[in-house]
Parts: C-alpha cells; sequence; structure tokens
C-alpha cells in the first residue's frame, strides 16, 4: 500500500500579549480544524506541527536559528521532511513578515525542494509546477501578500518603539516614590513582577519567591537544587515563553541574579541602549548584588537528590599550581570509604600535560576552616591597601582635566569626544571603586556568628545542607587556592590567597587515602597560635624547609657565609686595637623541620626565630652582622 504524503502544521505568535491573550488558543483550535480537513481533502497523513511562541516574523527570528520554521526547513534539507510533504499554515503572513523579496525568495525556495504550502485561511495551495498563467498568479499574489504583511509590520513597529521611547523618556523624568510606568513593548518583564495595571508592581505569588531564591544563592545552593526545591514547593510562573511553557526550569535559576533584583532595567531600541534605574522592585541593594556576584560560583553538583557537597571544589578558587587548571571532586574508590572523596587535577578535560595527580581533600577542608576562623577572630593588624588607590585617583585627575577642557572646547564635536572619554573613565572608575570596596569589607561581611558554628564543622559528613552556606563564606573570604606536588613525594603545598591580599603558606604531608595527613601551617600568618595548635595543626616557623629543602639549605649557608665575612664594630675594634675582641659565636638553627618552634644558637643561648629575616634581625642586634 502507497504511503499517504505527510501533512505538517505551523503555528507562530509574536507576543507575550498574545500568548497569554486568545491568540494561541484561537491559532492553535483553528490549526486543529484545518489539519483534519486539509488531510481529508488532500488525503495526508497528519504528522506533526512546529510552533514559535513569541517570536517575530517581521525581524526573521522564526527563520533564524532557534526558529521552529528554521528547523523545518533544516529538516528538509537533511530528508527528515521527505519530497511532497504538505505543511499548513493559517496565512503568509505567518510565514514571514520580512522584507517581501527576501520573504518570496524562501517561499520560493521550500517550494522547489518539494514541499507544498496549504494556507488553512483561504485555501491556496502553492507547489512547484511548470510556468503558466496561475502559477505567475500565485506568484504575484504572494509578493503582494508578503508586501503588506511587511508594511503592516513596519508600521507597528515603529508605533510600537514610539510608545517605548515616550515611557522610556516618561521614566527618566521619574521622580522618587512616583509609581514606574509598564515599559512591556519590546520585551517582557521579570516573572516576579506584575504589569497588569500597567504599572510595575511586586508580583503578589512570585516576589516572596524570588525573595526566597537570592537568599538560596546567598546560601550557596546550585542552580540544579534551586530548581528541584522549586519544583517541590512552588507554583511555577504561568508565561508560555520559548523556554517556559508554565514550568520551573533551569534559566529561572540562574538567571535570578542579574541587575534587575535591585532594580535596573536595561532595553535596547534601534541599537541604542538605555539603562534605566529604579524600574523594578528592588529585592536586595547594588552593594549587596555586588557582593553576591563575587560569591556565586559554578557549583555543579549532581542530578542526585541529595548530593554530596565539596566545600572548595565549583566555586572558581582550587587550582593546579602546576598546568594552573582547576581542580574537581572525585569520589573515593576505596570500599571502607563510601563517602570519602579526592580533589583531581582537571587537566585531562583541556588535554594538557599534567597528570591526574590529587589529595585527599577532607584534611585540606578542615585545616582552611580553622585558618579563616583564625584571621576572622584575631585581628590584630590592618589588612593591605587594596592597590587600586593610586588608579582611582590618577582617574579622579583625568576627569577633572577633560571636564576643564570641554569648558574651552570651541566645537560640539570635540565636546562629544571629551563626554566619551569621561564616560569611559568614569566606567573604570566605577569597576575599581568596586573592587576596593570588596577588598575593604571581605572580612567585615563575614558572619562571624556563622564561622563559630563552623569550627567545630564535622567535615566528614558530606551531605550536610549546612555545607552550602560554609561553600558560599569562603567564597568571600578565599580568592584563591593553588596546590602543588613537591619534590618530596609525601608532601604538598598549597599557596592561599585570601581576597584582603594575604597570602598564606600551608604544607601536608603523609596525607592518604586511609589517613589524615599532618597539617604545617607559616607560622608567621598566624594570629592565635594557641588556638590552631589545639586544632591539631603544627605551626612552622621557617616552613620552607619543607617546601625546598635544598634552597633553604643554600639560605643558610648563605647566611653562615655573611657572618663569617662581615665588618661589625668587633671588627673595626681588632683593627684599631691590633687585640681580638671576643665575638658572637652564631652555631646555626636547630630543630626547624619536626617541630612548631625553631631557635638560633648565638654564644650558647637560643633564641626563638621565626623566619629568616627575624634571624637576620636578631643576628644584627647580637653583633653577629652589621
Amino acid at each position: 500500500m502507497k504511503e499517504k504524503p505527510r501533512l505538517y502544521s505551523y503555528v507562530r505568535f509574536s507576543s507575550e500579549r498574545q500568548a497569554t491573550g486568545n491568540s494561541l488558543e484561537r491559532q492553535k483550535d483553528s490549526i486543529a480544524n484545518m489539519v483534519k480537513q486539509v488531510a481529508i481533502d488532500h488525503d495526508l497523513e497528519i504528522f506533526e506541527e512546529y510552533e514559535d511562541f513569541g517570536v517575530s516574523a517581521f525581524k526573521g527570528k522564526n527563520i533564524s536559528e532557534g526558529g521552529a520554521l528554521a528547523e523545518f526547513i533544516k529538516h528538509v534539507d537533511s530528508g527528515k521532511v521527505p519530497k511532497g510533504s504538505f505543511l499548513l499554515i493559517e496565512s503568509l503572513d505567518r510565514f514571514s513578515r520580512a522584507n517581501a523579496m527576501l520573504a518570496v525568495n524562501l517561499f520560493t525556495s521550500l517550494l522547489l525542494k518539494g514541499i507544498v504550502v496549504v494556507t488553512g485561511i483561504d485555501k491556496q495551495v502553492y507547489q512547484q509546477t511548470e510556468v503558466n498563467n496561475d502559477t505567475m498568479q500565485q506568484l504575484m499574489f504572494s509578493v503582494m501578500l508578503f508586501s503588506r504583511a511587511n508594511e503592516e509590520s513596519s508600521t507597528k513597529s515603529k508605533r510600537t518603539i514610539s510608545s517605548a521611547l515616550a515611557k522610556i523618556k516618561r521614566h527618566q523624568k521619574r521622580k522618587p516614590g512616583d509609581p514606574v510606568v509598564a515599559i512591556t513593548e519590546l520585551g517582557t518583564d521579570k516573572f516576579w513582577t506584575d504589569s497588569s495595571s500597567g504599572y510595575v508592581e511586586p508580583h503578589p505569588v512570585f516576589y516572596p519567591i524570588a525573595q526566597h531564591m537570592i537568599q538560596m544563592k546567598r546560601d550557596g545552593w546550585s542552580n540544579r537544587m534551586m530548581l528541584r526545591y522549586l519544583k517541590d514547593n512552588y507554583p511555577a510562573p504561568k508565561k508560555l515563553t520559548k523556554l517556559s511553557k508554565g514550568e520551573w526550569n533551569i534559566q529561572h535559576c540562574s538567571r535570578i541574579l542579574s541587575p534587575a533584583i535591585y532594580g535596573q532595567k536595561i532595553i535596547s531600541v534601534n541599537e541604542q541602549e538605555f539603562v534605566l534605574d529604579d524600574y523594578y522592585p528592588a529585592i536586595i541593594t547594588k552593594a549587596e548584588y555586588e557582593d553576591l556576584s563575587v560569591q556565586v560560583g559554578n557549583r555543579g553538583f549532581t542530578k542526585d537528590k541529595n548530593p554530596d557537597i565539596p566545600l572548595l571544589s565549583g566555586i572558581g578558587i582550587l587550582y593546579c599550581g602546576h598546568c594552573g587548571t582547576h581542580m574537581y571532586k572525585m569520589k573515593s574508590s576505596i570500599a571502607k570509604q563510601p563517602n570519602a572523596y579526592r580533589y583531581v587535577c582537571g587537566s585531562r578535560d583541556y588535554h594538557l600535560n599534567c597528570s591526574k595527580w590529587g589529595f585527599r581533600a577532607d584534611t585540606l577542608e578542615s585545616a582552611l576552616l580553622q585558618l579563616i576562623a583564625d584571621r576572622v577572630f584575631v585581628q590584630n593588624d590592618k589588612p593591605k591597601h587594596s592597590g587600586v588607590e593610586n588608579q582611582i585617583s590618577e582617574l579622579d585627575e583625568q576627569i577633572a582635566n577633560y571636564l576643564v577642557a570641554i569648558g574651552t572646547a570651541k566645537s560640539p564635536a570635540m565636546i562629544n569626544n571629551l563626554t566619551a572619554l569621561i564616560d569611559k573613565l568614569e566606567n573604570e572608575k566605577a569597576e575599581l571603586v568596586k573592587q576596593k570596596r570588596l577588598h575593604d569589607e571581605s572580612i567585615v561581611r563575614m558572619n562571624l556568628e556563622g564561622w563559630d558554628k563552623f569550627r567545630d564543622f564535622d567535615v566528614s559528613d558530606i551531605y550536610n545542607i549546612e555545607r552550602l552556606k560554609i561553600r558560599a563564606s569562603i567564597k568571600t573570604v578565599v580568592q584563591r587556592i593553588e596546590c602543588k606536588r613537591l619534590p618530596d613525594p609525601k608532601h604538598t603545598l598549597f599557596n592561599v590567597l585570601y581576597r584582603d591580599q594575604r597570602t598564606q603558606r600551608i604544607v601536608i604531608k603523609a596525607n592518604t587515602s586511609y589517613k589524615s595527613g599532618c597539617v604545617y601551617v607559616d607560622a608567621t600568618t598566624i594570629n592565635d597560635r594557641q588556638f590552631m595548635e589545639s586544632w591539631g595543626l603544627i605551626m612552622h616557623s621557617f616552613i620552607d624547609v619543607l617546601i625546598d629543602p635544598e634552597g633553604f639549605a643554600r639560605k643558610c649557608e648563605e647566611l653562615q657565609e655573611r657572618v663569617r665575612n662581615t665588618r661589625t664594630i668587633i671588627s673595626e675594634l681588632e683593627d684599631e686595637d691590633g687585640e681580638p675582641e671576643p665575638r658572637p659565636a652564631f652555631t646555626g638553627i636547630v630543630k626547624p623541620v619536626s617541630v612548631g618552634e625553631s631557635f638560633a644558637t648565638i654564644d650558647g643561648i637560643q633564641y626563638k626565630v621565626d623566619s629568616m629575616e627575624h634571624l637576620e634581625e636578631l643576628l644584627k642586634e647580637k653583633g653577629v652582622l652589621s
């Protein structure tokens, strides 16, 4: 039995208003009835429907990448839609409202590929035939229809743009406290707002949900975990768009963090961008948004309902010190430790020449929590400057010079150029000011009560939801951790860079899958030594001896050589009197490796030293070095 030709249908509506009104249902019902009738009239098999929701045919988006009509044409070209198939549309203006010549070219190319187009309203059938009067009349008729559709859309577009520009101008002149007029002509407002009254107001249902979503972001929830929670606990927005068909989706979670949450709306009109402040009802302040943007990481959790939550990977701070690639979490393969995991170099994903090395995770995590607590609770000295103060001052000076130049400018073109330069410098300055503020507040912003609780946190409980908050808090304090294998395979080095630009070095020894290793910390970077030692961390005065033993030995030899060759006050006395004066004897550093404290022996007396710089100062004080 010969197969019947296939019948496909295409429905499109271009605006959110149409989606929420009766256009969608009207077209769907109309198309459904047309499909049945056309299938009967031409003996066709009803096959598939293509839908473009909220897509403009005037701008050609329905035939560009991602449009349903573009997908149909692609399927025709690939053979998935066979030649001789029928395409039913309500009318030709649903097909295209672009420039008439372009529309006709696209339309006829589809006919030349063997597709028969049927319009449901006037029951016209368009197909490739031998050139005759009827065919020419059909083509002329289609050109007329496309031209009229383009003209109507062009007029509508101009009217829409004019309306939007008038509302933009009104908003720019708006006084504080005045209601915000909704500008929806060129795009929809956020799902957590309500513009049904003509003004932008918080949606009674979805605004509180959006507030909760922002809190989840603060608490470190991943987008996937947020999505699962939303689906289980809240009704979804009912707007029918290409991305949202009445269900929560991942875009709701990933795109909630935008300038809109502090009130800003950005509209593009004729390639000109308008930034409208205080348009949306704010959920948080701009400063809180910037802080949250720094805090939020990539957080790629699995689809499991109860995922294990690493503290350091997935938030953009943990990197391999050899190749610069991120370190990621890998589950332990040891049967007796099903909940353990390691951090592993991700170089294979980028085809880099760095082996897939790694280390036990919980040892570093536990040590880092204590080190951060030490920094948060005890601040004995002032943090370093952010390093951008001078740049901000230079920009201020340049801006002031340009403002003076505007006062003497003799042409509008010169004034415009100077204004553009000032705008550019102001943007650069704003970014630097933001960096400085984040730097200055990096420690102050910490929730001390939260860290007090985290000090006693059981890092082995990898499913505890509180770990999300810890991850988020770590991100606000730590900027980068570089992990390095040392020549001694038992030792691993971690260089920690905090957001206040201070650094800290940690060496972990014998950190295996079966046993947590010993943690050595650079003693010169610790505030409360007794507190840190109570948690089992070893304060090392000369941690360089663990990181680079040969280099440390060379430094000691160089120091000894300087001691032997230096001319001190004693040397001068020897020259004047001819009698050798007794000279303090420096016999070197003792016990620098396995204990927390190190000592230098001078004339048989041991002096505690914290670093090579401290030792040099001591030797100068005792007259051994000049």
